[in-house]
C-alpha cells in the first residue's frame, strides 16, 4: 500500500485496531521511508504522507499497553478532533438536506420536506451511529415515505424517544393468521420490494440501501413472503 501511495497520501483507517506486533513495522517505514516486499532483499524508497484515523483515545491505549508510545508520537504531528454528531447538533439540518437532495436525485423522487418537530427530534437524538446512522435514516425515510412531508410521527420510535417494538430490534412481530399486525408492515414490505427492484435483487446492496444488516433483510424477506428469485432474477 505504501508503494501504491508513493508520491501521495496513504489513509489508514482505525489505526487503533492495529495489532501491537505489527506496529513496529509501520514505525520503521515512517522513520526510514523504505519498504521491503515479502521475500525480497531490496529496500525500496517511498515518499508518502500519512493520515491515520481512529475512534479510540490513543493516549489511553498507550497507557494500557495496547499502542506503542513511539508510534503514537510519530503519527500525531497534527491532530484533528472530529466531534461526534451529538456534539454538533446544528450540523444535523444541513446533513439531512444534503442526503435528502442526494437520495432524491438517485431515486428520481422529489426531495422530502421535514416539519419543525421532526427536525427538532433529529437534533435531540443522540446518534450513537453518528453520520452513517443519519444517512441511513434519511435513506429509509425516502424509501418508506408515502407523502413528501416528514412529520414527527414518521420518524422511527427510537429517534422520537419512544421504546422500540421487538420486531424492529430483531425479534418477532406480532402475527395474526400468519401476517404481521403492525401498520408499518405494508409500507415496510413495499420498501423492501422497491429496493430489491432498484438493486436488481443484489441483497448486499439492498441491505445497504435500506440501512439494515443482511440478516435483518433476510428476516424481512421471509416475514413478508417475498419471492426474490422469481421476481428479481
Amino acid at each position: 500500500m505504501f508503494e501504491l501511495a508513493n508520491g501521495g497520501v496513504l489513509s489508514l483507517d482505525e489505526i487503533g485496531e492495529m495489532p501491537l506486533d505489527i506496529q513496529p513495522f509501520l514505525l520503521r517505514v515512517l522513520e526510514e521511508r523504505m519498504v521491503r516486499r515479502i521475500g525480497d532483499t531490496r529496500e525500496r524508497p517511498v515518499d508518502v504522507r500519512l493520515i491515520a484515523s481512529t475512534n479510540r483515545d490513543l493516549l489511553k491505549e498507550v497507557e494500557a499497553g495496547r499502542f506503542r508510545s513511539d508510534l503514537f508520537y510519530r503519527i500525531s504531528m497534527v491532530s484533528i478532533q472530529v466531534p461526534p454528531l451529538r456534539e454538533r447538533r446544528d450540523d444535523i439540518p444541513l446533513l439531512v438536506a444534503y442526503y435528502n437532495e442526494k437520495l432524491a436525485a438517485q431515486t428520481g423522487r422529489p426531495a422530502l420536506e421535514f416539519t419543525a418537530d421532526a427536525i427538532g427530534a433529529l437534533k435531540a437524538y443522540r446518534w450513537p451511529g453518528n453520520v452513517r446512522e443519519l444517512r441511513n435514516l434519511v435513506s429509509r425515510l425516502c424509501l418508506l415515505a408515502s407523502a413528501p412531508l416528514v412529520r414527527l410521527e414518521d420518524l422511527p420510535q427510537d429517534v422520537r424517544g419512544e421504546p422500540l417494538p421487538p420486531c424492529v430490534i430483531g425479534g418477532a412481530c406480532p402475527m395474526e393468521d400468519g401476517k404481521p399486525t403492525m401498520g408499518l408492515g405494508k409500507a415496510e414490505r413495499q420498501a423492501v420490494m422497491e429496493a430489491l427492484a432498484a438493486e436488481r435483487g443484489n441483497l448486499s446492496k439492498v441491505a445497504q440501501r435500506l440501512g439494515i444488516s443482511r440478516p435483518t433483510l433476510y428476516r424481512k424477506i421471509q416475514l413478508y413472503g417475498i419471492q426474490t428469485q422469481r421476481s428479481f432474477s
